[in-house]
């Protein structure tokens, strides 16, 4: 449990922090959309993405049916958003292409807000 608990804080932390710095500061997120075309900076961050998540994934890996699966998806996400990375960044690419200028980007970003708080008080009193 104490494992799970650290995990909760870090990405709830994490999440919250990084979210609310890229709604503050709109420019953080033009700027990481221009980045994907380099492709040295994507196999820099498939690789982070890789081992982060095969990190997580080894370390606790827990499909059970409350809030803890959060904590397993998201390193479950990290390693298939690192092997993306790696192995298809064209398809990465084209992707965040089609994401780039959407309205509804802010409205995610809120929504990871409230979810890494969520993560961070389950860590911090579960």
């Amino acid at each position: 449990m104490a494992l799970l608990n650290y995990l909760a804080e870090v990405w709830g932390i994490s999440i919250v922090v990084v979210s609310l710095a890229v709604l503050i500061e709109p420019r953080y997120l033009k700027k990481l959309f221009a980045e994907i075309e380099n492709e040295a900076t994507m196999f820099f961050w498939g690789m982070v993405s890789f081992v982060v998540g095969i990190a997580m994934v080894l370390s606790y890996n827990v499909w059970a049916q409350n809030w803890q699966v959060i904590i397993t998806g998201l390193g479950w996400g990290a390693l298939i958003k690192g092997l993306l990375l790696l192995f298809l960044p064209e398809y990465t690419k084209k992707w965040a292409k089609k994401i780039e200028n959407k309205s509804w980007l802010p409205i995610v970003l809120v929504i990871m807000v409230f979810v890494g708080l969520i993560i961070t008080y389950f860590g911090f009193t579960a």
